[in-house]
C-alpha cells in the first residue's frame, strides 16, 4: 500500500508515525481498532523506507490470555524446554500460558489490510525521514521528497545517540528456517534455550521451533559484551539444521538474524512533548530476555487510548526499578562471566515453578515471586556483581565530587 507523493492537502496531519515496523504498525492498529467509526481516527501518516514487506522475522511470546489478536498467532506450545547437553527441563503452566509465534508477513498484512479500511490512517512507503524539527505550531517532519507538518510525531527509530557498545549485553542471533521433504522427528515443544554454553566471545544456546510437520526455524543466539555480527553464526545455524533435520533433505526457506541491546541507558525525557520516542532504542525489549512483542503491544493501546482521549501521545514506559536493577545484576554477571550464565538459567527453569517464573520474564510478577527468583539462583556471583555494582556507583559519586582521591 504505497502512496504517492503527498499532494498539497496532505501536508498537515495530527500524528506522524516515523517507522512502519513492528512500534509503528502496532500503534496505527491499535488506534484503528479503538475508533468506534474509521473516520473518528485521527489524522494520520506512517513513513516507511522500505518499499514492501517480506518474511523477514519471527516474534514470541509467552501469553495467559489472548490479549493479541489469535489470526496473527501461527502456532502456540503448551511446553518448553530450557537446557544444557546434560540436564533439560521441561515446563507446562497450570493456568494456561503459552509461548506463540508470529511471522512478521502476517503481521505486516494485517496491519496493512486494517489500515486499509480507516481512510483517516495512510502508509506511506518507499520514503525516509531525513529531519524532525519542533516548531512553535507545530512538528516538522523533512522527507526525502517534500515535508509535512504534524501535531504529534512518535518516532520508532533508533535514536542517532544511541551507542549499542553502552549495552550491557548485545543478544545476536541468526535463524534459519527450513523445510523438510518428510514429516519431521522432533518433539512438538518450543526449545527456548537448548544446549545452554559458554565460550571465548559469550554465552550461546539453540533456539528451535517445530513450526508445522515439515517446517523447524532454528536459530542459534550469543549473549556478547562485544557487537558482533549476526552472520558470526550463520555457520553454526546450519551445523544446527542439519543436525535437527537428522541429515535429511530440506530447503531453506527464509532467513533472519539481527542484535537487541540489553540493558540500555535510562530513557531521557523528550525535550519537546509532541516528539516522542519508542521502540529498541528506548528499552522496548526487557533487558534480561531480549523479549519485546508483548511489551510494545501494550504501549501501542496505551498510546492510542491517550491519543483519541486528549490527542497526546506516550512515550515508552520504563521498568520499574526493582526490575531495572534485578536484569541489570544479572546480566553483568553473565557479562563479567559467560561461563555461569548456563547454571544461572538451570537455576530458574529447575528450582522455580513455570508460573511464577513467567509472571517475572513477562513483567508482571508479585512479590512471591520475585522471592522466588532470588531464592532459586546461586547466591555469590551475584552478590559479587552486587558489591561491584555499589563500588562502581560509589567512585562515581566521588569523582563528581570536589575530591578525586582514587579508590
Amino acid at each position: 500500500m504505497h502512496t504517492p507523493l503527498l499532494s498539497e492537502n496532505s501536508s498537515s496531519y495530527d500524528l506522524v508515525i516515523i517507522g512502519g515496523g513492528c512500534a509503528g504498525l502496532a500503534l496505527a492498529m491499535a488506534i484503528c481498532k479503538r475508533v468506534t467509526k474509521p473516520s473518528h481516527a485521527p489524522k494520520t501518516l506512517i513513513i516507511e523506507p522500505r518499499a514492501q514487506y517480506i518474511d523477514d522475522r519471527s516474534w514470541c511470546f509467552w501469553e495467559r490470555e489472548n490479549k493479541v489478536n489469535k489470526n496473527l498467532v501461527a502456532k502456540s506450545w503448551p511446553t518448553w524446554e530450557f537446557g544444557t547437553k546434560l540436564e533439560q527441563h521441561k515446563h507446562s503452566s497450570k493456568s494456561g500460558w503459552q509461548y506463540n509465534y508470529v511471522p512478521s508477513i502476517r503481521f505486516y498484512d494485517q496491519a496493512e489490510q486494517l489500515i486499509s479500511k480507516h481512510e483517516q490512517i495512510t502508509l506511506l512507503k518507499n520514503t525516509r525521514v531525513t529531519g524532525v524539527t519542533p516548531n512553535p505550531s507545530n512538528v516538522e517532519v523533512t522527507l526525502d521528497s517534500g515535508s509535512i507538518s504534524a501535531e504529534q510525531v512518535v518516532d520508532t527509530r533508533v535514536p542517532d545517540s544511541f551507542d549499542m557498545n553502552k549495552a550491557t549485553l548485545k543478544q545476536i542471533f541468526y535463524g534459519i528456517e527450513i523445510e523438510l521433504t518428510t514429516k519431521n522427528a522432533i518433539e512438538d515443544i518450543a526449545r527456548v534455550m537448548e544446549d545452554m554454553r559458554a565460550d571465548s566471545d559469550g554465552f550461546l544456546f539453540n533456539y528451535i521451533l517445530p513450526i508445522d510437520e515439515k517446517s523447524i526455524l532454528v536459530e542459534v543466539t550469543r549473549f556478547s559484551g562485544a557487537p558482533l555480527a549476526p552472520e558470526t553464526l550463520r555457520e553454526a545455524a546450519l551445523e544446527l539444521a542439519n543436525h535437527i533435520s537428522d541429515q535429511s533433505k530440506y530447503k531453506i526457506t527464509r532467513e533472519e538474524s539481527g542484535v537487541i541491546p540489553m540493558g540500555v541507558a535510562p530513557q531521557v525525557e523528550a525535550a519537546d512533548p509532541r516528539w516522542v520516542r519508542t521502540g529498541i532504542g528506548v528499552g522496548a525489549a526487557r533487558p534480561s530476555t531480549g523479549y519485546a512483542f508483548q511489551r510494545i503491544q501494550g504501549w501501542a493501546d496505551m498510546c492510542a487510548k491517550t491519543i483519541l482521549a486528549s490527542g497526546q501521545c506516550q512515550s515508552f514506559p520504563s521498568d520499574s526499578a526493582k526490575l531495572a536493577w534485578m536484569d541489570n545484576i544479572f546480566l553483568c554477571t553473565i557479562r563479567d562471566d559467560p561461563t555461569l550464565a548456563p547454571e544461572l538459567f538451570l537455576s530458574l527453569a529447575r528450582n522455580v515453578k513455570p508460573d511464577r517464573l513467567l509472571r517475572f520474564l513477562t513483567d508482571c510478577p508479585n512479590r512471591t515471586d520475585v522471592l522466588a527468583v532470588i531464592v532459586s539462583l546461586p547466591k555469590w556471583p551475584l552478590v559479587r556483581t552486587v558489591l561491584v555494582d555499589l563500588f562502581r556507583g560509589l567512585s562515581t559519586r566521588k569523582r563528581g565530587g570536589k575530591w578525586r582521591k582514587a579508590l
